[in-house]
């Protein structure tokens, strides 16, 4: 997807931007001229983004196109909605074939929301999610089933037995519905869908009811909510049993719909992982993929549809620009007779400021800011002279804002709840990311001071230098509450001062290998902390190579150090992130790779 992309993405943002320039003037002129433009341009673009073959952009620009129509032919109701709907496809649009090109899946689900916008501005009818779940092509091979097995049957024998397997599942079914031991019933549903696939050689056929299997193992083992859109589709598989009774196997496959395997697929990919046949389907089908657990839909769609880091960084700087005009026209307020004219321009140009920032996906800073708009306005309508005190809380929302959009352009990070709570005003989001910058400053130097020692002959005084290098580490760290990684600056700070400076001894190549290897992963994992990577994975192996230095060494460098709790409290926590990935990117294109520790030369 990313290299097909890669061919056209740059006419594909020209084309984007064309249709912005045109309805910004349409927007401004009511020019229906300038949305003809829109449409056709739209129009060319959805047939492009066909051909690709991404549906969450073919969806995206097909909605567009029927949006324009309605505008030109008069057909929508609110007009500002419709054309609020347009801008968002059009951003949407955008970021969702970037997200594509850097290698994301693509997943039409993600931006239901902003095709539901598009079509409700139209009045259409608004789509379910199971319509918008496209997973992989192609069926489950017997090996994935678990079984070969096929019973061949004459036409009449095959009835008689289809027959009696649909009274069985209706009985089965009567008893869940009325929650008479719906554990035993929805075994009993298990061992007809069971029995089903071996009626059947088609593969198409076998693979709906190994699905129909997972669905009925995950309602059994209480991994899937007994909603009743699920109950109504476990009622269609009993039909499915009868039309498959009266037409055969080769009847039933011609008319068998891939909508009822998506909506099957659908509602296992909604169970909890555990259950074995269900599992399995997840992993045929990657559905895990498609409905990752441990995000929710509204984490996936934060991931895929908010602007990625050349925009943040972009639009922060604009909207921090408008903060500090916006403090500007604040300082003005305190010419009396100029209140009530700069206070609604303050809470006009606030409010524009809201839907920006909900438009790049900070949804809390934007609640946040809409409450001051709405407090803006009460203000004015008031009367009240606003003193000292009022204009330094509205002061103080600007600053914050600026340090929150800082953070979110240098990381992507949004730490507004940080920021906006008690004691975030003394709290700079920034610092860490310089503290352990500092921490790869300093540990260059002490890198290159530990050649020159073993180069120019043993020269003691260039440890004086990696022994400061590491004290002002240690401390960085420290102040960065990255406490897991202090065991092995600290060590190895003991290591150069105790008993290397002290003892004026020579370590032989091997056990300066060794140390290397510890800066070298202590470098790794500060590095991937910084960029907000997983910087656990990188530690076992350092604290093995702490117990290797240490086998060198007469003094205990280990004394202080509980290196048995220090790898329990990582295993924890890696759990924990295998639980609830930090980042989508890392969970669908970033497998971590381990670094190879390199010895000194």
């Amino acid at each position: 997807m990313a290299s097909r992309l890669g061919w056209i993405v740059k006419d594909v943002e020209q084309a984007i931007e064309q249709v912005r320039q045109a309805f910004g003037r349409y927007t401004e002129t009511t020019d229906k001229s300038e949305l003809s433009g829109c449409r056709e341009t739209c129009r060319q673009l959805n047939g492009t983004l066909e051909v690709l073959d991404a549906s969450g952009v073919s969806m995206l620009s097909g909605e567009l196109v029927h949006l324009l129509d309605a505008l030109i032919q008069g057909r929508v109701d609110n007009l500002r909605a419709a054309q609020d709907a347009v801008a968002e496809g059009l951003l949407q649009l955008s970021e969702y074939l970037k997200h594509l090109q850097e290698g994301y899946a693509d997943l039409p689900m993600i931006v239901l929301p902003t095709l539901n916008n598009l079509r409700a501005a139209r009045d259409a009818d608004l789509l379910s999610e199971h319509l918008v779940f496209l997973p992989q092509d192609g069926h489950a091979s017997d090996e994935q089933i678990g079984t070969a097995e096929y019973v061949a049957l004459p036409l009449d024998r095959l009835h008689q037995v289809s027959t009696k397997l649909r009274f069985f599942f209706q009985k089965a079914l009567l008893g869940w519905f009325k929650h008479e031991q719906p554990q035993r019933m929805l075994q009993a549903v298990g061992k007809v869908t069971d029995n089903m696939i071996k009626l059947n050689r088609s593969q198409r056929v076998r693979s709906l009811w190994w699905i129909a299997s997972g669905l009925a193992e995950a309602l059994e083992q209480e991994r899937l909510e007994h909603g009743v859109a699920v109950k109504m589709l476990l009622g269609r598989l009993e039909r499915e049993i009868r039309l498959f009774s009266e037409v055969g196997e080769v009847g039933y496959d011609k008319g068998l719909a891939d909508e009822l395997l998506k909506n099957l697929l659908y509602y296992v990919g909604l169970a909890e992982n555990g259950a074995s046949t269900t599992d399995k389907v997840k992993a045929a089908y990657h559905l895990d993929l498609y409905l990752p657990q441990g995000e929710t839909l509204d984490e996936l769609r934060h991931y895929y549809t908010t602007p990625g880091r050349d925009m943040w960084r972009a639009v922060s700087s604009s909207v921090t620009e408008e903060l500090r005009s916006l403090q500007g026209v604040l300082d003005a307020m305190q010419d009396r007779e100029r209140q009530p004219e700069l206070l609604g321009k303050l809470a006009d140009r606030t409010d524009s400021l809201a839907s920006t920032l909900a438009m790049l996906g900070l949804g809390r800073a934007s609640s946040l800011t809409a409450e001051l708009v709405t407090d803006l306005r009460a203000r004015l309508a008031s009367g009240t002279v606003q003193d000292l005190e009022a204009m330094l809380h509205i002061s103080t929302h600007y600053a914050r804002l600026e340090k929150v959009l800082g953070e979110y352009a240098e990381t992507g990070q949004d730490v507004t709840d940080t920021i906006f709570s008690q004691d975030g005003e003394n709290q700079d989001p920034s610092g860490e990311r310089s503290l352990l910058r500092t921490t790869l400053t300093e540990l260059s130097k002490a890198q290159s001071r530990m050649v020159a020692f073993y180069k120019e002959g043993w020269a003691f005084v260039c440890l004086e230098e990696v022994a400061t290098s590491l004290e002002t580490i240690s401390g960085a760290l420290t102040m960065a509450n990255a406490t897991e990684l202090l065991p092995m600056v600290d060590t190895a700070l003991r290591y150069v001062r105790e008993d290397l400076l002290v003892r004026k001894r020579e370590p032989s190549l091997d056990e300066l290998a060794v140390f290397a290897d510890v800066l070298t992963l202590f470098e790794a994992s500060v590095s991937a902390r910084l960029h907000h990577d997983d910087d656990l994975a990188l530690l076992p192996t350092g604290f093995a190579k702490l117990r290797e230095l240490d086998g060198f060494s007469d003094l205990n460098l280990l004394g202080e150090v509980d290196l048995t709790a220090l790898e329990a409290d990582v295993v924890a926590k890696k759990k924990a992130q295998q639980q609830t990935p930090s980042t989508l990117l890392q969970r669908l294109r970033m497998p971590l790779q381990q670094p190879t520790a390199y010895a000194i030369a």
